[in-house]
């Protein structure tokens, strides 16, 4: 499933670069284009990484942690109450269907609708979307691994975090930022919904799910803070507009 929603990511992705701007010989110039929105994504990934080791980050991480550590000690009474339930349930399977629409296809679909439509705000909600989602899995996959926790239902050691409720918090401060509280409330909705529904499933304890919560918002505001502090290196994409030659880096000094 995975995988078809990676693939379902880079058609989306690609879409737009095709439709735009084709050259005489059919060589489609907007691919290249698709590789500086691309190095963009990097840039504020790896941007949101920078801004981590600033210092008024520990002001976000130090209270989120200690609500995450402090609700695990309820993560055994959460659980009692959706004894039973497992990951084949109604409401299990339609939180796990949509937190997979948030491994790429969401954010991929917000920039393809924001470049056919000439949209360059909604563009840059779904390149900064992306980017969220990029820095958020390269926390939380690591996590699954080193932690080894065990799921409520015993199915394997991979609960914490919970990377559905990561994947789908991620996009919410790019939303909020460009489009305000009331888009920003139902998107995070949603990941409420994607989160409870892991719990009711027996896949996640409350404490993961939080966790999950914590480093996907926490990148998006990271990649926000980037952002507004504006970049002082980007990967620039070489080219003649037609052949691509390759990456280069700008930096900016001040």
């Amino acid at each position: 499933m995975r995988r078809a929603v990676l693939a379902l990511t880079v058609v989306l992705m690609a879409v737009p670069a095709w439709a735009e701007h084709p050259s005489e010989d059919g060589a489609p110039e907007g691919r290249f284009h698709l590789i500086h929105d691309m190095g963009e994504v990097l840039t504020f990934t790896w941007g949101g990484a920078q801004t981590a080791f600033a210092l008024p980050t520990l002001t976000y991480l130090l209270p989120t942690a200690a609500v995450v550590g402090g609700s695990s000690f309820a993560d055994g009474q959460v659980q009692a109450h959706f004894k039973g339930h497992d990951a084949h349930d109604g409401l299990a399977r339609a939180g796990e269907i949509s937190s997979y629409l948030y491994y790429g296809p969401v954010q991929a679909g917000i920039y393809m609708a924001g470049e056919l439509s000439d949209d360059p705000k909604l563009s840059a909600t779904g390149k900064k979307a992306l980017a969220s989602l990029l820095g958020t899995q390269s926390i939380i996959q690591p996590l699954k691994y080193l932690t080894r926790r065990r799921r409520p239902d015993g199915s394997n050691r991979q609960s914490f975090p919970s990377a559905g409720a990561g994947a789908a918090s991620a996009i919410i401060p790019a939303v909020y930022h460009e489009y305000g509280l009331v888009p920003a409330t139902v998107t995070a909705v949603s990941a409420a919904f994607i989160g409870f529904s892991r719990i009711y499933g027996n896949q996640h304890h409350l404490s993961d799910v939080l966790a999950g919560y914590a480093i996907g918002v926490g990148w998006g505001i990271l990649v926000e803070t980037y952002e507004r502090h504006q970049s002082r290196w980007a990967l620039v994409p070489m080219s003649d507009g037609r052949t691509m030659a390759g990456l280069a880096l700008h930096l900016r000094f001040d």
